[in-house]
């Protein structure tokens, strides 16, 4: 039986692709009985196979404060995250020695690398299993680790551009949990669950998941956007993790559309169907993914998905999409009206389901991450 430690430091503390993945992932995997598998946590409450980790956390102020006057000093990194992935790793140490892990299975970059390092002092013997979800901006480090899981083709062959051969890695996507039937609500249901959520109920209503800031989900784009479109707009609403950029897209948003017009807050992850059910479209003003795991998720509900025309959001969305070239000033708004006028289309909200449940879904996806594993391990 292969032993695994599937290692996230940020699940239990905050809510992205990574942590979602990581969540779902050990749930699949737990009940292949070719594995013993364990899971270790930054957040949340212990188990059995459910190991929280003490760290610092990225979004704590004494770890900004560590980050700035210790890490930084010792590592030259300053950053939050880089401390919490550290004191995640020193956590980590007495399990790899005493449980002597054979596949170690991670998505975050700089973990690995501590991993890498500290297998390369102590002569462990471990496999690092890199799952390329970012994807990696230091593409070379991918060389270090023993197999390399990539989730979308065009990540795939920039790996080969630079030389990694291709039996060191595997393309595959994504797996997620979905309903294997759509269900669509009725009317007055829709109306219903807004009320509940404490929505508008009858305005087209459409949502956007990522962290609510400028720099790599640009909400600023998706603001000015719906800003642009004549009156009456579709309410706007954002769900995702605060950043340091949060406060400038409040006021943003404030100034522009007006607080009667939309909300942004942050939610669980198992909150969020209640969120797909009731929305009319759906939009991610990202200009690069390493997957846009919200895609599959958006379309697992029947959305309309609007998308920057870009390889990764083409392999996801596929040819069910509404692209545009987001780098422009109204390519978004000029997507909207379609979007929401095929929104209620029962036949293309079904068949939006069915292309991500045939690709993306965990029932059709386990045997492929079970054969991952394997081999990673035997490589």
């Amino acid at each position: 039986m292969i032993k695994v430690f599937l290692i996230c430091s940020g699940l239990g503390q905050v809510n992205r692709g990574y942590e979602s993945f990581t969540r779902e992932c050990f749930d699949v995997l737990s009940e292949a009985n070719c594995f013993d598998i364990t899971l270790f946590k930054g957040g949340g409450q212990p188990s059995k196979k459910e190991i929280t980790l003490w760290n610092l956390p990225r979004q704590k102020w004494l770890t900004t404060q560590i980050s700035q006057f210790v890490i930084g000093t010792i590592y030259r990194r300053k950053d939050p995250y880089f401390t919490e992935q550290l004191s995640f790793f020193i956590s980590l140490l007495p399990y790899i020695y005493f449980g002597k892990p054979d596949v170690i299975y991670f998505s975050d970059e700089s973990v690995g690398d501590l991993l890498w390092h500290w297998r390369r002092l102590t002569k462990q013997s471990y496999k690092l299993l890199f799952r390329n979800g970012g994807p990696t901006s230091t593409i070379n480090n991918i060389f270090r680790w023993n197999y390399v899981h990539q989730l979308a083709p065009t990540h795939l062959q920039a790996a080969l551009d630079v030389g990694l051969p291709a039996q060191k890695q595997t393309l595959l996507p994504n797996g997620f949990k979905m309903l294997f039937k759509l269900e669509i609500l009725r009317p007055e249901q829709r109306q219903a669950l807004r009320r509940k959520l404490e929505l508008p109920e009858q305005r087209p209503l459409i949502l956007s998941v990522g962290a609510i800031g400028k720099a790599h989900k640009r909400m600023d784009y998706l603001i000015r956007e719906i800003a642009a479109l004549p009156e009456p707009r579709p309410y706007l609403l954002m769900l995702g993790q605060k950043t340091e950029e949060s406060p400038e897209i409040f006021k943003l948003a404030n100034e522009l559309l007006g607080t009667e017009n939309f909300q942004i807050r942050t939610v669980p992850h198992q909150e969020m169907p209640n969120y797909y059910k009731i929305a009319d479209a759906f939009v991610l003003a990202s200009l690069h993914e390493g997957f846009g795991r919200v895609f599959a998720e958006a379309m697992s509900y029947g959305l309309p998905c609007m998308a920057h025309d870009y390889e990764v959001a083409r392999f996801v969305v596929g040819k069910e999409g509404y692209y545009a070239d987001f780098n422009n000033q109204g390519s978004l708004a000029g997507l909207v009206p379609q979007a929401l006028a095929e929104s209620h289309d029962s036949s293309k909200r079904i068949l939006r389901h069915q292309s991500v449940y045939n690709r993306f879904s965990w029932e059709k996806l386990r045997p492929d991450y079970i054969k991952l594993i394997q081999t990673c391990y035997t490589f």
